[in-house]
């Protein structure tokens, strides 16, 4: 792995240089796959301490990470802590994705397209109550904000249980208790 400095003013000890080419190559491992790749590292003082920025292209994708801390290596550390686990949760997802190994047959595809029977008997819906109170307008708006055919409500003005229906025409229908 190529590896590109900017900054720092060359703070690292070779102790401290040791210690981070050993972590490098934990994540060359990672991302090399054989051939060469770039990592960049920056290096910036702050205000209150040193922030370190790293960067690697990795499956045509740039993935950067950036810490901070009282010095240049424990800042650039817990960089290379978040870069691993960013470039490990997409191998993750690479390697856990979806596979095309389902493909229905043609007999089960012709079984799903058929319309199934229709029943001209009353239709049962199953609809959860708003625990507020609320009037007509306030339905009308829920029901057009959710996208859903029917709201069940408390109304406020009669105390009972109401329902606004959405027609197929657009327009609303109330049905009250």
């Amino acid at each position: 792995m190529n590896i590109n400095y900017t900054g720092g003013n060359g703070e690292f000890t070779d102790k401290q240089k040791g210690r981070l080419e050993s972590r490098l190559a934990k994540l060359s491992k990672m991302v090399d796959n054989g051939g060469s790749k770039d990592a960049h590292i920056v290096l910036t003082d702050e205000k209150r301490g040193k922030r370190a920025e790293v960067a690697v292209n990795y499956l045509h994708t740039s993935f950067v990470a950036e810490a901070k801390g009282p010095a240049y290596l424990p800042a650039v550390m817990e960089a290379l802590d978040k870069l691993e686990k960013q470039i490990s949760k997409v191998r993750r997802k690479i390697r856990d994705g979806k596979r095309d190994s389902f493909k229905p047959s043609v007999e089960a595809a012709v079984e799903a397209a058929k319309p199934a029977p229709r029943d001209n008997g009353p239709r049962v819906f199953a609809a959860k109550i708003s625990k507020k109170p609320m009037n007509v307008d306030e339905a009308v708006l829920v029901s057009i904000r959710k996208q859903v055919n029917f709201v069940a409500f408390r109304d406020a003005e009669t105390e009972g249980i109401s329902v606004v229906v959405r027609r197929a025409d657009g327009d609303f229908d109330l049905i009250r208790d």
